[in-house]
């Protein structure tokens, strides 16, 4: 499954959002930047855990791809 820039821009702009919608809140700063935290932690998790899956699905490829040469390989030898 490929990331499309389309895909990825709709993050950005929906992270940029987020961010803006929480400067301007009407919360004292303390509070703002625990909701920025939060909201970054909550992102980084979200992110690691595609990092994951996208990982294992490219080794999963690999390993798919590597088969299907040596049956290649085996039968043109």
């Amino acid at each position: 499954m490929k990331l499309s820039s389309a895909t990825l821009l709709l993050l950005t702009g929906v992270t940029l959002g987020a961010v803006a919608g929480l400067l301007l809140a009407p919360d004292e700063g303390s509070k703002t930047r625990k909701k920025l935290m939060k909201k970054a932690m909550k992102y980084k998790k979200t992110m690691e855990d595609k990092a994951t899956e996208y990982s294992e699905k490219a080794s999963d490829f690999k390993d798919n791809l590597e088969g299907a040469a040596k049956d290649v390989k085996k039968r043109f030898s």
